[in-house]
């Protein structure tokens, strides 16, 4: 039997071209190409959420979010504008403002959550506050992020109105 492959040239999470960058995986039979390691880690962890009649519904409106990183040390002005380059280069993000011991930040969900922005930040030389308070807020803010998308990639239909089948 001869199987159909195809294949998917633009980003399924953000809509670029990614055919230049080498970025793909499968899913049920689908090649599909990203633009970043970013939009790839993204799609692996909710594929459904990407494609598909709920992708449709969801690609059409950005999910935005403004968050706040309290840094353990100030930064200089080099190093807040060396945090500021890496994070505007980010997929997903809109606005950047780094202070001297926090950093704003807004970006769409979608594209982009705030655990691949902690990651961003330490590869760019800013150290996350330590503090416990510090530490259950961020844990906090990826555990609610983690159950948006979830939820927005479960669809529609309530539990309730799909009883288990009785065997």
């Amino acid at each position: 039997m001869n199987t159909i492959r195809i294949e998917q040239k633009t980003c399924p999470v953000c809509g670029m071209d990614a055919s230049a960058s080498g970025l793909t995986a499968e899913h049920l039979g689908v090649v599909h190409h990203f633009c970043s390691e970013t939009c790839r880690e993204n799609f692996l962890k909710r594929p459904r959420l990407y494609r598909g009649s709920i992708a449709g519904a969801i690609s059409a409106r950005a999910v935005i979010k403004r968050r706040r990183f309290a840094l353990a040390e100030a930064l200089d002005e080099e190093q807040r504008r060396s945090v500021a380059e890496v994070l505007k280069g980010l997929m997903g993000v809109h606005k950047v403002e780094v202070g001297a011991t926090e950093v704003f930040i807004e970006y769409n969900l979608m594209e982009i959550q705030a655990i691949q922005i902690e990651g961003a930040l330490a590869k760019a030389g800013a150290t996350l506050a330590g503090g416990w308070t510090e530490r259950l807020r961020r844990r906090w803010v990826r555990y609610t992020e983690e159950n948006e998308l979830d939820n927005l990639a479960a669809g529609e239909g309530a539990c309730c109105n799909k009883p288990p089948a009785k065997g």
